[in-house]
């Protein structure tokens, strides 16, 4: 078979590894891919949707892998089935579930999906002019359209929470994403990650993983695209896995039924666990999550091609996914200045001491990587994933930071307490 996998980041890189492993993969195509991608397949430059749509028709592709949102948003989906090239996630409008948080929460008002309580404003003086009037802080001030995981601000007055407005409505910062926004209440406790295979029928719960989104060690700074993450997610016990699947997962599936949304693939829930263990939705993404995605794929047994096949045939309930009980944890090495103004270019040794073989218990993904004729270079601001398993999590802890130490560039950054709440240090 030959398999397609569009995007160029660690997600990407852990895909094509991946399904490199199958029994029935003959060639993989990466789209445009990255310096570690182009090692297990044929990278593909594109400039838009119709180029992959020719791409595909031409080389007859027979399965294709989306990693991120945009393409989703664009209508990729729509434009390979409308020629009936195979293709994993949902259409233009099962994509608005990430694309418009103000879809997402009216679906999740509709079908009583546990969310936070919100309002939805388009005008930026009715939108001041309710928080002046609010009296409990802190809330959170969300961007409607796609902002590259930036658009979410904690305010902790109304001051910070109508400069976050300003920025959103009148700088318009992330663009027209900005024009409408969602400010809902502030949500207390523990965030976590549940990722749900589906087919349109049968549905799968793949294991729980907990990222960290912040630069900065013990959870400071600014935002990032997440800096490191591991699985599972001790905070997502039975009980609370019970109450997701119950209260959460059958729901949404059922709205998607109802909303006759075109939907085969992954569905991520972002969530936030309280003290009664009571877990109440986030956010949704339309396809797997960066760096969930790294510690995720690794601790799954099955054939993930015959898995997106099964998927992609409406047949996901035929197969018996098995999953590792050995934890896995990966640390993000970044350029130094990440998520701000960084360099690249800069020369990454030691790689060659991890060859990323199917059961290596240390496994080096890449992102903003090149691959050039002396090595590979830094390419962007989350360089590579390390990701180690272990016979429990303060092992793959230590299994990760060993070889963290290993590999070097310049302007190297990464957290050092990756893991600390299921540990219990930092």
């Amino acid at each position: 078979m030959k398999v397609m996998v569009v995007g160029s980041g660690g997600r990407e890189h852990c895909l094509a590894w991946k399904i490199s492993h199958s029994r029935l993969v003959d060639k993989i195509y990466c789209a445009p891919g990255n310096g570690g991608m182009s090692e297990i397949g044929k990278c593909v430059p594109w400039k838009s949707l119709a180029d992959l749509v020719s791409f595909a028709q031409e080389e007859k592709i027979d399965l294709t892998i989306v990693g991120p949102e945009a393409p989703l948003s664009q209508g990729i989906v729509n434009l390979f089935e409308d020629r009936s090239l195979p293709i994993i996630g949902p259409d233009q409008r099962g994509a608005l579930l990430e694309s418009s948080k103000i879809f997402a929460k009216n679906f999740m008002k509709k079908y009583q999906i546990p969310t936070s309580s919100f309002e939805v404003f388009d005008d930026y003086e009715e939108a001041v002019d309710y928080l002046q009037k609010r009296d409990t802080y802190p809330l959170v001030i969300k961007a409607d359209g796609l902002a590259g995981g930036k658009g979410v601000y904690i305010a902790y007055d109304v001051d910070e929470a109508i400069d976050a407005l300003q920025e959103l409505m009148i700088d318009l910062k992330f663009g027209s994403a900005g024009e409408r926004v969602v400010v809902e209440d502030f949500l207390e406790g523990e965030e976590a990650t549940v990722m749900v295979l589906w087919d349109g029928k049968s549905y799968f719960l793949l294991p729980s993983s907990q990222d960290h989104k912040r630069v900065g060690e013990g959870d400071i700074g600014p935002n990032t695209g997440g800096m490191g993450a591991y699985s599972p997610a001790p905070v997502i016990d039975e009980v609370v896995r019970e109450k997701i699947e119950k209260k959460i997962v059958h729901p949404l599936l059922e709205g998607i039924k109802k909303e006759e949304l075109r939907y085969r693939g992954v569905i991520y829930i972002g969530i936030m666990v309280d003290e009664e263990k009571d877990p109440r939705v986030l956010e949704f993404n339309v396809r797997l999550g960066d760096p969930e995605t790294q510690v995720v794929l690794p601790r799954i047994n099955n054939d993930w091609l015959e898995v997106n096949l099964a998927i992609w045939e409406g047949k996901l309930g035929e197969v018996k996914l098995s999953v590792s009980d050995f934890p896995t944890l990966g640390v993000v090495l970044a350029s130094k200045g990440y998520p701000g103004n960084y360099e690249v270019g800069k020369k990454i040794w030691g790689l060659e001491k991890f060859p990323n073989r199917e059961n290596d218990e240390v496994l080096v993904f890449h992102a903003g990587t090149e691959k050039r004729d002396d090595g590979f270079y830094t390419a962007g601001g989350r360089v590579l994933n390390v990701c180690a398993r272990g016979k429990n999590l303060q092992e793959a802890k230590d299994k990760a930071y060993r070889a963290v130490t290993e590999i070097h560039f310049e302007n190297i950054y990464y957290r050092r307490d990756i893991g600390f709440r299921a540990i219990g240090e930092k």
